[in-house]
Formats: structure tokens, C-alpha cells, sequence
């Protein structure tokens, strides 16, 4: 192209060019809060890592421990289907199979399976400390 066919083009936007806003009540730059509330309506203010991380462990956000528990022993190399299994046992062994007789949810049933697995682990930790102590 010409620069003159270049200025034959016909923009989108009639006027005059300018940095100024007509409104002083709007901001002057917008930055990604902004586009959010544009796109979305008003949106929750953005937590701080701090908030973010709390949340995460202790807050409403968090996953349940098991679910936490379970990608973690994924991590170092105990395949969920064996973590399954022995939750399943556990929970079983405790009454929580769903049989005859019991007020108990299964918030509770949960909850008692989360206790003795973490006693169980702890046992075998204990187990393997007392393993790497034993003079042979």
C-alpha cells in the first residue's frame, strides 16, 4: 500500500484524539480489577497470599484432609487405589459400612476414620523410627 491508500482508510472513531477523559470522575487507567467488574458486575476484592494460603488450611476453601492426605501420599508414591483400599478398611472396621443400627452421618463415620488412620500412621512412623534406631 500507498501512504495515500493507507489514509483513504476510514477509521472507527470520529473526533478528535485526545488523553483526557471527558468525565474527571472516571480513573484515568484502568487496570485488571477494573475490566473484571466491567465484564462481570462488581466483583470480591482479591485476597492476599496470606489470606489465600489460611484458607487453604484451615478456612472454608480447604479440601478435606482426606482428599489433602490422599494427593500427598500420591506425591511420594502411594497409589491412590491402595489409600483408597485401606480407608475403605478402616472405615468398615469402625461400623461405617453402612449396616444395621447407628445414629452416626457420615460426617462422623468420616471423622473416626480420619482419627484412626492418623493414629495408624502415626504408629508406623513410630515403627520406622524405632526400626532406624535399633543398633544391628
Amino acid at each position: 500500500y500507498d501512504w495515500e491508500d493507507f489514509q483513504l482508510i476510514k477509521g472507527c472513531m470520529t473526533g478528535r484524539c485526545t488523553d483526557v477523559k471527558d468525565n474527571d470522575e472516571e480513573k484515568q487507567f484502568l487496570g485488571g480489577c477494573d475490566l473484571r467488574d466491567a465484564l462481570h458486575g462488581e466483583s470480591e476484592p482479591l485476597k492476599s497470599i496470606d489470606d489465600f494460603n489460611k484458607a487453604q488450611a484451615d478456612g472454608s476453601d480447604a479440601a478435606p484432609v482426606l482428599q489433602r492426605l490422599r494427593g500427598v501420599m500420591k506425591e511420594i508414591g502411594v497409589e491412590n487405589e491402595l489409600f483408597d483400599q485401606v480407608l475403605d478398611g478402616i472405615r468398615n472396621e469402625a461400623g461405617g459400612s453402612g449396616g444395621c443400627g447407628g445414629d452416626s452421618t457420615e460426617e462422623d463415620e468420616l471423622a473416626a476414620a480420619t482419627s484412626e488412620l492418623g493414629k495408624k500412621l502415626k504408629a508406623a512412623m513410630k515403627k520406622i523410627a524405632v526400626d532406624q534406631l535399633r543398633i544391628k
